[in-house]
């Protein structure tokens, strides 16, 4: 079975998907093989929202998982801020690259399975619950160490897929960790660096 968090071959089948933010609509290429292929999702919904409304003017925002690029895009469109979107799946990177064009936003988006350089005021990531524990708390340490200090991480989990353990392995290196909001069984978890 494919999973969006792997390259495996697909079916090409390319459509859009709408949504609006904040009262602004977005138009965004989507295709099969890619996380939330027809919508934007709940969780990312709630996440963009709450980084719209407790976000002071970040500089640096990396949209880390990107998918088609949604949360990068949207960002884009509130804060003046260079953006960097990352992703596994070469799909969803070609089709994130599409969209900032189409929004004639100036990204660095890369495939990549992780985060390999840069340090960011402002981190946003729906974490991929299904590669499992080991690998995603990987990924929330390179999250860590990528921002600057007094940088935030922001991310949306159910509180039945561990949101609750996210927040105290946060808090055991030594951030300040918050939930900021929860709806639907979402949790948005706001993540700062202390040092």
């Amino acid at each position: 079975m494919a999973h969006y968090f792997t390259n495996d071959q697909v079916e090409d089948h390319p459509f859009d998907i709408h949504f609006d933010i904040q009262g602004k609509s977005f138009t965004l290429h989507s295709n099969y093989g890619v996380f939330s292929k027809e919508k934007l999702d709940e969780g990312t919904r709630l996440l963009l929202e709450n980084v719209i409304k407790h976000e002071s003017n970040p500089k640096q925002i990396l949209d880390l998982g990107c998918g088609i690029g949604p949360v990068g895009i949207v960002l884009a469109t509130f804060f003046k801020a260079d953006i960097t979107m990352f992703d596994i799946n070469a799909r969803a990177v070609e089709l994130a690259k599409k969209n900032a064009e189409r929004y004639g936003i100036s990204a660095r988006v890369e495939q990549s399975d992780g985060i390999r350089d840069g340090q960011f005021d402002c981190i946003v990531f729906n974490p991929p619950i299904r590669v499992g524990k080991k690998a995603m708390y990987a990924l929330f340490d390179q999250c860590i160490d990528h921002l600057k200090k007094e940088g935030r991480l922001w991310i949306v989990m159910r509180k039945q897929h561990g949101a609750e353990s996210a927040m105290k392995y946060f808090e055991q290196k030594s951030c300040h960790v918050e939930r900021i909001d929860r709806d639907k069984g979402y949790w948005i978890i706001r993540i700062e660096r202390n040092s």
